[in-house]
């Protein structure tokens, strides 16, 4: 196994990344930050203290969020910084909206910093919507881990079949377990990762990987029916998705060249998976009614992958942070109209 390691979600516009980037860099990360708090305002009326409330489906307030949130080590959340699965939190499938109002990092808000689960009752890992979000995460992480295989970078995609196990498994085994499913997932990521190092040819390995294809597949599906068809629940797997594909662009960028390929390689894979959803999605964003809405976002995704043009890193990076950032902006605020 690889050795599980600490994601730390980096806030944009925070402090963290001045330590690591220029001050160009920094001074574009705050204004997507400056962006992103507009475009929450204009999108979502107010629902109390923290509150977020979509357009499309009411609820009640939600809870203020501590530092980090769901996640922790050897997660693909917790640290430094707004999770990307706080989009979650205080999710109520039942009102359609969100849950109640909490305290900073207490009871109903979301959990300590780095903390494992968050502390609203309604964000831990069996959230449906955490857990169906970890769950493309793992496609994203095996995505770009065939691509690369396919390449013959067999060392650098064996780190990313073994990211599902390490980074997202650990989290969602309660919930998974819960539907019956826990077993399959974690032995065809088993089985998969195994062939993987041991080096098989790609056309003995294509079976492992459809069989973990079908089984990640099957786990999604045991979410609740009436919330893979609302708009507003597939937006955000969609708005969390692409928060964190960025996040994972920060960490692997340093003034202006690609310090931490792995982290880039992350990134293009929960994007080519979110891009891959969205057109199998078109019915729940309305493609029939509203065909030039649903083109939109299937566009603003395209823009967005600019930025990874290919599994292995290019030697400087194909758009520069703002251009990247107002890309995730503008796709963001499409999302956000769900």
């Amino acid at each position: 196994m690889a050795t599980t390691r600490t994601k730390l979600w980096i806030g944009v516009g925070t402090s963290v990344l001045l330590g690591t980037a220029s001050a160009g860099w920094a001074d574009s990360v705050e204004a997507h930050e400056g962006e992103m708090n507009a475009a929450e305002q204009s999108h979502h009326h107010e629902g109390g203290e923290g509150g977020e409330q979509s357009q499309h489906h009411q609820g009640g307030e939600g809870g203020e969020g501590g530092e980090g949130g769901e996640g922790g080590e050897g997660g693909e959340g917790g640290g430094l910084g707004p999770d990307p699965l706080a989009v979650f939190s205080g999710w109520d499938a039942a009102q359609g909206g969100e849950g109640g109002e909490g305290g900073e990092g207490g009871e109903g808000g979301e959990g300590g910093e780095g903390g494992e689960g968050g502390g609203n009752a309604s964000a831990p890992g069996d959230n449906p919507g955490v857990t169906y979000t970890r769950l493309a995460m793992m496609q994203g992480h095996l995505e770009v881990a065939r691509e690369l295989y396919r390449q013959g970078e067999q060392d650098a995609a064996v780190v990313h079949f073994a990211h599902p196990l390490d980074e997202q498994y650990p989290s969602v085994e309660s919930a998974l377990a819960s539907r019956g499913v826990d077993e399959a997932v974690h032995s065809s990521l088993e089985t998969l990762e195994q062939g993987a190092r041991e080096g098989l040819a790609w056309e003995a390995l294509e079976s492992r990987y459809a069989e973990v294809e079908t089984t990640l597949e099957e786990a999604m599906a045991t979410t609740e029916a009436s919330l893979l068809q609302d708009p507003a629940f597939v937006s955000r797997v969609h708005r969390a998705l692409v928060t964190a594909s960025l996040y994972e662009y920060a960490e692997a960028v340093e003034e202006g060249e690609f310090t931490n390929v792995v982290e880039y390689q992350d990134g293009r894979g929960m994007m080519q998976v979110g891009r891959q959803l969205l057109e199998r999605q078109g019915e729940v964003f309305g493609a029939r009614d509203d065909a030039e809405g649903y083109q939109a976002l299937l566009s603003a995704y395209d823009e967005v992958l600019q930025a990874w043009p290919s599994a292995e890193a290019p030697a400087q990076p194909a758009v520069s942070f703002g251009e990247l950032s107002g890309a995730v902006f503008r796709l963001e605020q499409l999302l956000g109209d769900y």
